[in-house]
């Protein structure tokens, strides 16, 4: 699982001043990186507007509808740290991971993450302290335990 998120799909300081713009942002780096098409992309808003992605703890997950999989050449975390909370429905999000799965392999993810973000040191190393690869290394840890 090491390919699963790499240097260039992490952003420590993005900037996005709505949930529309983070997950456009999201989408736009998955595209970049080649894991999916932009209709997975566009998928990822409309799946938002269906169901919010906010997961608490200043987190989000936003990913594409299950029939956009389709579009997904390969899965594909991406983080983006904000430069500034946003309103997100009823919460406030400071990160955003923006996910791209071709199966169910995101529900596992979604569980692995769920459990690393309730670690109080690994919380705070996402949301402020982390660099990039102490980012990524964190997620892939956590990502790859089976």
């Amino acid at each position: 699982m090491t390919d699963l998120i790499s240097l260039d799909g992490i952003s420590l300081d993005a900037a996005a001043s709505s949930k529309e713009e983070a997950v456009a942002l999201s989408g736009k780096l998955l595209v970049e990186l080649g894991a999916v098409s932009q209709e997975y992309a566009d998928a990822m808003w409309e799946r938002e507007q269906k169901f919010s992605s906010a997961i608490g703890l200043g987190f989000a997950i936003p990913h594409g509808t299950d029939e956009s999989r389709v579009h997904v050449k390969f899965d594909q975390l991406v983080f983006l740290r904000l430069a500034q909370e946003i309103e997100w429905g009823d919460e406030m999000v400071k990160c955003v991971l923006g996910i791209a799965s071709q199966g169910d392999g995101h529900v596992e993810i979604l569980g692995n993450f769920a459990e690393l973000v309730q670690d109080e040191n690994s919380l705070e190393m996402l949301v402020s302290s982390g660099t990039d690869v102490q980012v990524r290394d964190l997620i892939l840890m956590r990502t790859s335990d089976n």
